[in-house]
């Protein structure tokens, strides 16, 4: 009888002890930080400058920020674990725009059944990459058109 009660209970006890994957996944954090550019896109003279203000915000702490433009050679990368995980950061940098930085230029776009057009770009894509401590990344753009 011991032996039968025993069979019985241990297996309802383990059932009670574990989570369900809805505890886990609940507890676990999905979200991507927020980015907000002021203003999100800006216009300047071929060799003048800009500054580039954004505000990145997450709920369980801001790890990395890099802002990138191959173009244009930027690259600046911003760690903040030894800040312990800002929840919010401003994020502000001065850009000089090369002389001979591209006022159009002409860029295939592809479909998904294989098509393609070529479209007239005006507009410089210039993207703040934010990673959160929990690595989750989210990537936004700020557009500069140069005149």
């Amino acid at each position: 009888m011991k032996l039968f009660l025993i069979l019985i209970f241990c297996p309802v006890l383990l059932f009670q002890a574990c989570e369900t994957t809805d505890d886990t996944l609940n507890s676990l954090d999905h979200t991507v930080p927020a980015i907000e550019f002021v203003p999100d896109t800006l216009e300047v003279a071929a060799g003048g400058s800009l500054t580039i203000n954004a505000v990145v915000k997450d709920e369980s702490g801001i790890q990395r920020i890099e802002f990138s433009y191959g173009d244009w050679r930027i690259n600046e990368i911003v760690d903040l674990i030894p800040e312990s995980y800002p929840k919010s950061y401003s994020f502000s940098t001065q850009i000089n725009v090369p002389s001979d930085a591209k006022t159009q230029w002409e860029e295939d776009k592809f479909f998904n059944d294989g098509t393609s057009i070529k479209i007239v770009q005006r507009y410089h894509k210039l993207s703040l990459s934010t990673w959160d401590k929990n690595r989750n990344l989210k990537k936004d753009y700020v557009y500069v058109k140069v005149n």
